[in-house]
């Protein structure tokens, strides 16, 4: 599963599952074309303020001692980003977490980067969060193919509902739950996650029993996602 050329990045492996420290630029092209069939990731969103100038490195609610990297990225750094993510490998499908803000960046990087938009997912939260005068209670997710879509199951429609984590372990921890409905109305085969955080994407694939890779720059959330794969945190 694991190219020699990445042994070097190798954190923690066990059946099934690894996680790599470093950068996803350099890590991503080494992993081999035709290897990786699905990207899911939830990488930074760099929607800051409504100008170029409101944006500074991300903190999420009271958790001022907490950034996150590259989310101080102008839009066309935004753009650069996801068209990289998307251009480094032959991976057919992505879901990829950004905000209302970005989604038509977000369409337009992906493309760029060669995959063709299929639908906008919602994650409604079920509790409504800040935002003046409307208070925010969704995140948005892209979902994107390389070849003609097909129906898996047939049984999930594009809004999913999942109480919020309360970010226990990441600023922007997403919900076990939801990235297993993500993953169960996907193709089979290799998964990976270039932001990895926390590790909720590789919790939720071993549940599943599917193969993942989580690519995490942090090594305190490295840390983090190791203790949680050996507990099997269910959240």
């Amino acid at each position: 599963m694991i190219p020699d050329s990445v042994r070097k990045y190798v954190y923690y492996e066990e059946k099934g599952i690894t996680l790599l420290h470093g950068d996803y630029l350099e890590i991503l092209p080494m992993l081999g074309d035709g290897s990786i069939d699905i990207i899911l990731t939830d990488p930074p969103y760099c929607s800051g303020g409504f100008q170029e100038t409101g944006k500074k490195q991300g903190s999420i609610g009271t958790r001022a001692d907490d950034s996150i990297q590259l989310d101080n990225l102008s839009t066309r750094g935004y753009l650069a980003l996801i068209r990289e993510v998307c251009r480094a490998t032959t991976a057919d499908e992505f879901f990829i977490f950004t905000d209302w803000k970005m989604w038509t960046f977000m369409v337009e990087a992906a493309e760029l980067g060669g995959v063709k938009t299929r639908n906008m997912l919602i994650w409604d939260k079920m509790q409504m969060g800040m935002g003046l005068p409307w208070r925010n209670q969704h995140e948005v997710i892209y979902y994107g193919k390389r070849s003609p879509a097909k129906i898996n199951t047939g049984k999930y429609g594009n809004v999913l509902r999942h109480k919020r984590t309360g970010n226990i372990n990441h600023p922007t921890e997403k919900p076990t739950e939801l990235i297993k409905d993500l993953l169960s109305n996907s193709n089979e085969g290799l998964i990976v996650d270039p932001f990895m955080g926390s590790g909720t994407t590789v919790i939720a694939a071993k549940q599943l029993g599917r193969k993942c890779i989580g690519i995490e720059l942090e090594q305190k959330y490295l840390d983090i996602a190791v203790e949680r794969l050996r507990q099997e945190v269910l959240f």
